[in-house]
């Protein structure tokens, strides 16, 4: 770990006394405990030479196993032991314990005479003091014991041993606050001196660091006329000019930030080292890179995957020459990209991509030329069959013979009516894209409309050899357009009939799940292949392309469920398998409760 001048100070000065002063601490520390267990051990021992000197003056006879037991011993013996505070026991010198003032039934306790300290204490005439386990009351305590005037009975004393620690922990934290404050006013000594030596540097490294995280508005205020004073005052004008320089390109490169990332391009600057140094929102999306931030400096190889974008903008950089390319990438999402390469900087070494997006430029050229395709093809079938039939007319025989005018008259007749159907849808399809604002919003209780929708169905369906059958609850209400929730109904049940063979059932369900309402209609028809279910909301999409014309469907009726559905913020789902049939799944987001329906009249 580094450290600074300032923390090369502190340890200059206070290291040397904080190293003297803790050896001296670890010397002085062994020598207070010493001193702590010698002054325990004469403590106890003072007070066993006193209670025996006092139990000598008591005249007890020279026999304690007679009556002075009864006669008060215990009692006078546990005065002293209030006195002292300490445990007093008196052993006779047949070993038996007469009195012990931490023990109540002594004549339950075992023989004392064979006691280490009583053994020592007879032997030595005098005071001995040891430490051990008392066997009595399972804890370790030091004795001190001694003969009562000049027989052999003896007097003891014992003091909890955690006591006598206690007390020689008292003198160690005593030791040890007195060594932490003296450790704690050398390190404060140490800090102020070398605060007062280099406030002024340190004062003006922090406005460096500032200045140096990108806070210009810092300032310094030397005191004095010393050097450190002067280059403060220097270091005060020279972060103003530089506050005022990078205020001016900040304002100019949010400026350009905030044009280039309103472009409806995607622009991508690549430095020379093939690194990026710049792009915008519409480069993230165009390119997949992603929205996290700091991807600025990183190679430009690490986000673009698409080599051909990677050849051209080396290529660009090699030449120095700006080149234009176009590439479709797959998807998905299926993009068209229009990129533009274009050499920069006083080499030519770096390079911008300018990225355009044609994809919706593309489709909907598609989009046009296919409806314009369609709509042709479909209004030229039938108008051919019109013109085959007005001419065949023209002709004497044909309008003399009431059988073959009948027919042609007839064929007129339904071709004009399929012109009327494609119109109309055309018409329906065009309000529901560009109009959207006209629709009228209004409750609506769609489970009438089903059930109307599919009473006015039966007949067709009958008359295809189909079973239609309709259920599903009574009343739920929805906003929207009658007239185009009943085409949605309509457009989906007919085309359950269109689809499917004679002898087949479809199933009109509607009902509610949570907050919704679900109009499911299933049917046992051809089916769809999974290659076409993408595709059959698309404006003249057929599947069975001869089925559907030799039944009359223009290939509007799905896209305009689709955008029907849209606009009332529903959705719709298809499954299907071929050979077993389709269902078909609209779901509305049902009115608010209480709501009143206005009454169902649609034609």
């Amino acid at each position: 770990m580094r450290v600074g001048w300032v923390g090369k100070v502190i340890l200059s000065v206070a290291g040397p006394l904080l190293v003297g002063t803790g050896i001296f601490g670890l010397v002085m520390l062994d020598a207070v405990r010493d001193l702590e267990e010698q002054r325990s051990h004469a403590a106890l021992k003072a007070e066993v030479e006193t209670l025996a000197s006092i139990m000598a003056d008591w005249n007890l006879g020279g026999d304690l196993d007679g009556d002075l037991a009864s006669d008060g011993l215990a009692a006078r013996a546990s005065r002293l032991a209030n006195d002292i505070g300490s445990r007093i026991t008196i052993i006779v010198a047949s070993g038996r314990v007469v009195a012990d003032t931490a023990y109540a039934d002594i004549s339950a306790m075992e023989n004392h005479g064979a006691r280490p300290e009583v053994l020592e204490a007879l032997e030595r005439g005098e005071a001995v003091v040891r430490d051990r386990d008392s066997e009595t009351l399972g804890r370790k305590l030091r004795y001190a014991a001694m003969p009562i005037g000049t027989s052999r009975d003896v007097v003891r004393v014992a003091r909890d041993f955690d006591d006598v620690q206690a007390g020689l922990s008292r003198a160690t934290g005593a030791f040890w606050i007195l060594f932490g404050s003296l450790t704690v006013f050398c390190l404060l000594a140490a800090v102020i001196f070398a605060r007062r030596v280099a406030r002024p540097v340190d004062e003006l490294t922090h406005a460096a660091q500032s200045v140096e995280a990108g806070r210009l508005d810092t300032r310094v205020y030397p005191s004095g006329e010393d050097e450190l004073a002067a280059l403060g005052h220097s270091f005060n004008r020279m972060t103003e000019r530089l506050a005022d320089s990078l205020h001016s390109a900040q304002s100019e490169a949010a400026r350009l930030a905030t044009l280039l990332e309103g472009m409806s391009e995607g622009v991508l600057a690549i430095d020379a080292s093939e690194r990026i140094s710049f792009l915008n929102g519409q480069a993230r999306h165009l390119l997949d890179i992603g929205s996290e931030p700091g991807l600025e400096g990183r190679h430009v190889f690490e986000l673009v995957r698409d080599p051909r974008i990677l050849s051209m903008a080396h290529r660009a950089a090699e030449t120095r020459l700006p080149s234009e390319a176009e590439i479709v990438q797959e998807g998905p999402p299926r993009r068209i990209l229009l990129l533009h390469a274009r050499p920069v900087g006083a080499e030519g070494s770096d390079i911008i991509l300018v990225i355009s997006d044609l994809s919706r430029l593309r489709r909907l050229e598609r989009m046009r030329s296919d409806f314009v395709s369609n709509v042709s093809h479909e209004l030229r079938t039938p108008l051919a069959s019109i013109a085959a039939a007005v001419e065949t007319l023209e002709d004497e025989d044909a309008r003399t013979d009431p059988e073959t005018g009948a027919r042609f008259v007839s064929m007129v007749k339904r071709n004009v009516r399929r012109l009327e159907a494609l119109l109309n849808d055309i018409l329906a399809l065009s309000r529901l894209e560009s109009r959207p604002e006209t629709l009228r919003r209004v409750p609506i209780d769609f489970a009438s409309l089903v059930r109307i929708s599919g009473e006015e169905l039966q007949d067709r369906a009958r008359s295809a050899g189909l079973r239609l059958r309709i259920r599903g609850e009574r009343h739920l209400t929805v906003n929207g357009d009658a007239q185009i929730l009943r085409r949605i109904i309509d457009n989906l049940v007919v085309n359950a009939i269109t689809y499917t063979p004679e002898g087949g059932e479809i199933d009109v369900q509607v009902q509610r799940n949570g907050s919704t309402a679900i109009l499911r209609v299933e049917d046992t028809g051809i089916g769809i292949p999974m290659a076409d279910l993408d595709r059959i909301f698309e404006r003249f999409y057929r599947v069975d392309k001869a089925r559907s014309r030799s039944a009359g469907g223009t290939g509007l009726g799905l896209a305009i469920v689709k955008h029907a559905v849209g606009l009332h913020d529903g959705s719709l789902e298809v499954e299907s398998e071929v050979g077993k049939g389709s269902i078909f799944t609209v779901t509305l987001p049902l009115a608010q409760e209480g709501v009143r329906p206005d009454p169902v009249e649609v034609s």
